[in-house]
C-alpha cells in the first residue's frame, strides 16, 4: 500500500474504509517508469535470439554495457521525476482557490479564437494533403482500392507529405485538450464540430497512412483528462492499468492486421500482439547497438530535430552570404554525417532489420550524447515530474501534460519530445500560456463564473 502511494506521488486518504488514490496516478512518470519502462527492458532481457531471428530477423545485441546503460537511465529519469515532482510549486501563479487559470471573459475568448483557428488550420492541412493524394490516384474509390492491396505503396507514394503543411495537422493536437481542459466544448460550438473533424480524418490518417500514432496523439491526453480526476480504490487500479493495456494492444492488432494482412496472409490475433511487444523490443534492442558501437555519433540531430527537420531553414545552404561566405543550417554541413544513410549502413552492418529503426528516448539520447546522454535523460525526468506535479492544479498544466503523456508511453520507442511534429503544439501552447498570463487591467471587472457569457443589455 505505502509503495504504491510513494510511485503515485499521491495520497491515499480513506472513503467508508477503503483506501483511495487518484486514477491520474497511473499516469505519473514514477508509475511509468516502474510498471512500463522497467517491465518492457525485462521482456527484452529474458526474450530469447531465437525470437529476434525468426520473428523481427534481427540479431539481439544485449551486452553488459547496453543493459548498464538503459538501467542507469531509467534510474536518472525516475530521480529526475521524483526531483521534479517534489520541486514544483504546490499552488502555480495565477490559480483560483479551487485550482486552475482565473480567467477573464476576454482571455476565455481569446484563447477559444486561438483554438479554433489552430483547428481550422489543421483541418485545411488535411484537405490538402489528402486531396493531392486523391488525385495522385485517380479518385477516392482509386485510393481505396490501391489501399486495399498495398497499404504501404499509398504511403510511400500516393499520400505523400507535404513538408510546412503536414506539419500543420499537428496544431490540432494541442488545441483539443487546450479545449477540453478549459471547457471549451459545448454542445453546438464551433470548436466541438471542428474537434469531430479532426478525429474523423485522424482516423483516415491511421488506416490509410499507416500511422497510429496521429490517433494515439489525440486519444491518449483526452483519456488522461476525463480520467485525472477520478478517485478509485487501490484494488481498482491494476484492473484500469491492465485494460488500458488490453485497449492498447486490441488498437494495435486491429491495425496491424489490416496493415500487413495484405503482405503476410497472417490474420492471427497472436502475430499482432508479438509485432506490438516487438516494436518495443526491438526498439531497445537497436538502442544497445546504439550504446556499444555507435555513441554520439549524430550528436544533437535527434535533440535538435525541430531544426534539422524544419522546412526550408533545415535546408537551407547559402555559398556566397555578403561578408561571411558559406552560411549553412543543414546538419550534414554542420557536423560532416548524415544521419538517414548513416543509421541505414548502420542497422546492415549490425545484422539489423531497417523495418524498426528506432532507438526509444535513451538510445536517441545515447546517439546525440554518448553516455552524457543520463544526464538529458535526468532532466527529461525532471520536466516530466514537474509538470506532473503542476498539472493538479493548473489546467493549463493539466492541458500540456495530457501532451506530454504521449511521449512518456513513447518513452521506450522514440524521443517524441523533440520530434518535428511536436514543433506545431509547442507554439500552440507557447500562445495559450500567452493568453492564460495575460494580466488583466487593473479596476477591469471579471466574470461572476469562467463559463458565463455577459447579458445583453434591456
Amino acid at each position: 500500500m505505502r509503495a504504491v502511494s510513494v510511485i503515485a506521488g499521491a495520497a491515499t486518504p480513506r472513503v467508508r474504509g477503503a483506501h483511495v488514490i487518484e486514477l491520474r496516478s497511473i499516469f505519473s512518470p514514477l508509475t511509468l517508469a516502474a510498471f512500463l519502462y522497467a517491465p518492457l527492458l525485462l521482456l527484452y532481457v529474458v526474450s530469447s535470439e531465437t525470437v529476434f531471428t525468426t520473428e523481427f530477423e534481427s540479431r539481439k545485441t544485449l551486452s553488459w554495457t547496453g543493459f548498464a546503460f538503459f538501467a542507469l537511465a531509467l534510474a536518472c529519469f525516475a530521480a529526475g521525476a521524483k526531483a521534479g515532482a517534489d520541486g514544483a510549486r504546490s499552488k502555480p501563479l495565477g490559480s483560483t482557490a479551487g485550482g486552475g487559470e482565473s480567467l477573464t471573459f476576454q482571455q476565455r475568448r481569446s484563447l477559444a479564437v486561438l483554438i479554433e483557428v489552430s483547428l481550422v488550420l489543421s483541418i485545411a492541412a488535411y484537405v490538402v494533403w489528402f486531396a493531392s493524394g486523391i488525385i495522385r490516384a485517380g479518385g477516392v474509390v482509386a485510393l481505396f482500392e490501391l489501399w486495399r492491396y498495398d497499404p504501404e505503396g499509398v504511403k510511400a507514394a500516393i499520400l505523400v507529405t507535404f513538408p510546412g503543411v503536414t506539419t500543420l495537422t499537428q496544431l490540432a493536437v494541442a488545441a483539443i485538450p487546450l479545449a477540453f481542459a478549459f471547457k471549451l466544448i459545448r454542445p453546438g460550438s464551433a470548436i466541438r464540430v471542428l474537434v469531430v473533424v479532426v478525429f474523423a480524418f485522424a482516423v483516415l490518417r491511421t488506416l490509410l497512412y499507416s500511422e497510429r500514432l496521429a490517433l494515439i496523439e489525440l486519444v491518449l491526453p483526452l483519456a488522461f483528462l476525463i480520467a485525472a480526476p477520478r478517485k478509485v480504490t487501490v484494488s481498482r487500479i491494476a484492473f484500469y492499468a491492465l485494460a488500458l493495456l488490453l485497449a492498447a494492444i486490441t488498437f494495435f492488432a486491429a491495425t496491424e492486421l489490416r496493415r500487413s494482412y495484405a503482405y503476410t496472409r497472417d490474420f492471427s490475433t497472436s502475430g499482432a500482439t508479438a509485432r506490438f511487444f516487438g516494436y518495443y523490443l526491438t526498439s531497445v534492442n537497436n538502442g544497445m547497438a546504439v550504446v556499444d558501437e555507435y555513441p554520439a555519433r549524430t550528436p544533437f540531430f535527434s535533440t535538435g530535430e525541430f531544426l534539422w527537420r524544419l522546412p526550408a531553414v533545415g535546408d537551407l545552404r547559402v555559398e556566397h552570404f555578403p561578408g561571411v561566405g558559406t552560411v549553412s543550417l543543414r546538419y550534414v554541413d554542420a557536423f560532416g554525417v548524415n544521419p538517414d544513410s548513416f543509421w541505414s549502413r548502420a542497422f546492415a552492418a549490425q545484422g539489423l532489420d531497417y523495418e524498426f529503426n528506432v532507438f526509444t528516448a535513451p538510445g536517441y539520447l545515447a546517439a546525440d550524447f554518448g553516455w552524457a546522454a543520463l544526464v538529458a535523460v535526468f532532466v527529461l525526468g525532471l520536466i516530466s515530474g514537474r509538470l506532473y506535479r503542476r498539472s493538479e492544479e493548473s489546467t493549463f498544466h493539466r492541458a500540456l501534460y495530457a501532451v506530454w503523456l504521449v511521449g512518456l508511453f513513447e518513452f521506450m520507442r522514440i524521443l517524441y519530445f523533440t520530434n518535428t511534429r511536436m514543433f506545431p503544439a509547442y507554439l500552440v501552447f507557447i500562445a495559450a500560456y500567452l493568453v492564460v498570463r495575460r494580466r488583466a487591467p487593473l479596476g477591469a471587472p471579471r466574470p461572476r463564473q469562467l463559463t458565463e457569457q455577459p447579458r445583453a443589455a434591456g
